[in-house]
């Protein structure tokens, strides 16, 4: 019930004596529930959905190489681009001695494009909860 209250949804319970009871729960609309893994990078959280994910795995800073501007690995037999989020959202990065680590790299497929992103730890998977953001949120330049 809790937390339906915070979402402004509905608990109803209806009773039919000798029928059974039937409990009733209702969420806006503009509610929707995804299936994430949960990852973090420079102590900052992130997630992403599940279903975008192709697969996980390691890699050590040796195996990282640059190709016209851009962080690659090969995988499989492939070149892979490697996206740093710390890099994007000025998050400051892990220090040197556990950047010579094994890093793991969420592979994201979308169509028939992939990705990597690197991360600083796994946290694990989470079913999330996405709720449309006010109009004057949405309304600023700064979120998209």
């Amino acid at each position: 019930r809790t937390v339906l209250d915070r979402l402004k949804g509905t608990v109803q319970v209806i009773s039919n004596p000798g029928k059974g009871t039937t409990i009733q729960l209702r969420a806006p609309l503009t509610l929707a529930s995804i299936h994430t893994l949960l990852f973090r990078v420079g102590g900052r959280l992130f997630a992403v959905p599940i279903s975008s994910v192709v697969e996980i795995t390691r890699v050590s800073g040796d195996e990282i190489h640059r190709i016209d501007h851009r962080e690659v690995v090969r995988l499989r037999d492939q070149v892979l681009t490697l996206v740093r989020l710390n890099r994007m959202q000025g998050i400051h990065a892990v220090d040197s001695a556990k950047a010579a680590k094994k890093n793991f790299v969420i592979v994201i497929g979308a169509a028939e494009k992939r990705f990597g992103l690197l991360v600083d730890q796994l946290v694990g998977e989470e079913e999330l909860v996405i709720k449309a953001l006010p109009t004057d949120i949405v309304a600023s330049d700064l979120v998209s």
